[in-house]
């Protein structure tokens, strides 16, 4: 039995572990070379990265480490463990029969360790091919596999390959002489394909030239189609609005539908409570009404009579409260005026009254119209005396001349004292008018004159 850690004659481990080597894939190599961390630092070193563009160094690296150690067990086996389970056809025909119960038995019988691995010759023409020549070369160099002298020799002959070779290149050859007639017929039927090809090229222009009009058309459609959709999606967001503000106002005026009718509800009994309170109410008020009536006729009457009795009232004060006008149109004034001794001030005043009282409309004289204006006439140089001599600082500067000015208000001073002989004169007068007793014969004369007071018992005011 040849175990992988003999020298095998005849084979160049250089060569069969670069093979190894560069069928590695990327991942398997770079994962190999992280695990380790000596490769890792010896590949890193210089500020390079693993990266598939550096792969050939990494190679070369892997290669001249492998080298020094002379491609020792405990140097290559890390490689062959990665480069193992890439081939999967392989890997797992033999995975399978060293765990089978088969290979178990066959182990107890030979009676091999826990730890070694040996194909008998039938499993091993089973599974060798000698398309997978190079395959078995690396498990004989590297894998932990023990084989036979005749197994090593028929994975080491390569005339077996050159058979196969031969074999193969007779195949080609007639293959070969197939293709060469098929690239006759081919050649033939090119010809009339390519005269075919440029009558389907002027209709491929014709068709190109449609499919433009008809990718314009598509775009244009297409164009209106997303308008559309646009459109209906707005529309459609639109209606799913107007659907939730018409639900919600829905379930309002349902709810203040339902508010409204029991609070109506609530008003009709209300209302039909105090409708019939007030019908109570009316019959009893009606009864009253018609006492009210009767008494109000009553009273209406009464009121009448009142009314009659207040008229007649009326008419006598009227006739008391016109007894002084009368008096006063019945006095000739001219007479009155002659006999008192009056200023020349205090005659134009007088007479202004007078012409006044003869000129009234119906030549009548009244108390309240023609009294008050003469009397204010006369106490109206009193007033502008007391006001000239309150503002005097004043107006002797506004009038320029001391002298003048004092002068001016001393006559003033002589007027006032010959009005309040007037007004003296007037109050007395007129209290022997008002207060004098006339007979009712004296009452019937156009003009009354002033007359003694007489004792009789039937007196008039």
């Amino acid at each position: 039995m040849l175990g992988n850690n003999e020298k095998i004659q005849g084979v160049n481990l250089a060569e069969v572990f670069a093979g190894m080597l560069g069928e590695l894939p990327w991942s398997s190599l770079r994962n190999y070379v992280q695990v380790n961390a000596p490769l890792a630092k010896l590949c890193t070193l210089g500020g390079h990265r693993l990266e598939p563009n550096k792969r050939e160094r990494i190679e070369k690296l892997i290669f001249r480490e492998a080298q020094k150690a002379e491609f020792s067990d405990s140097w290559c086996n890390g490689v062959f463990a990665s480069w193992y389970p890439v081939h999967e056809v392989l890997h797992s025909s033999l995975e399978n029969y060293f765990h089978s119960d088969e290979y178990k038995a066959y182990r107890e019988a030979e009676k091999l360790g826990e730890d070694d691995y040996v194909l008998p010759d039938a499993k091993f023409d089973e599974f060798f091919s000698v398309a997978d020549l190079d395959k078995w070369r690396i498990l004989l160099c590297f894998s932990p596999l023990k084989f036979s002298h005749e197994q090593a020799a028929k994975i080491l002959d390569d005339s077996q390959g050159s058979a196969q070779l031969l074999a193969k290149l007779k195949d080609v050859e007639n293959e070969r002489d197939e293709l060469s007639r098929k690239a006759t017929q081919l050649a033939t039927e090119a010809e009339k394909l390519r005269a075919k090809q440029n009558e389907v090229g002027n209709e491929l222009q014709e068709l190109k030239k449609q499919n433009r009009q008809l990718r314009q058309e598509q775009e244009q459609g297409q164009e209106k189609l997303d308008s559309v959709q646009a459109e209906m999606r707005r529309l459609a967001q639109e209606l799913l609005q107007a659907e939730n503000v018409r639900a919600e106002s829905e379930k309002g005026l349902r709810d203040e539908m339902a508010r409204s009718t029991a609070r109506l509800q609530s008003d009709l009994d209300r209302v039909n409570k105090e409708l019939n309170s007030w019908q109570s109410r009316y019959e009893e008020q009606r009864l009253a009404n018609r006492r009210l009536e009767e008494q109000a006729q009553e009273a209406s009457r009464q009121a009448a009579q009142a009314d009659q009795q207040r008229a007649a009232v009326e008419k006598r004060e009227s006739e008391k409260d016109k007894f002084a006008d009368l008096l006063l149109s019945r006095i000739d004034w001219a007479k009155v005026g002659a006999a008192m001794k009056m200023t020349p001030t205090v005659r134009r005043n007088f007479n202004s009254l007078v012409r006044r009282l003869n000129y009234e409309e119906d030549r009548s004289l009244t108390i309240e119209g023609t009294l008050p204006e003469f009397w204010s006439r006369l106490i109206k140089d009193e007033k502008d005396l007391v006001d000239n001599i309150a503002k005097s600082n004043t107006r002797e500067v506004q009038a320029g001349n001391m002298d003048d000015y004092w002068r001016a208000l001393n006559e003033m001073f002589a007027d006032v004292v010959i009005n309040l002989e007037a007004r003296m004169a007037m109050l007395g007068m007129l209290q022997d008018i008002f207060f004098q007793q006339l007979e009712d014969e004296d009452l019937e004369e156009p003009i009354l004159g002033k007359v003694k007071a007489k004792k009789a018992t039937s007196k008039q005011k």
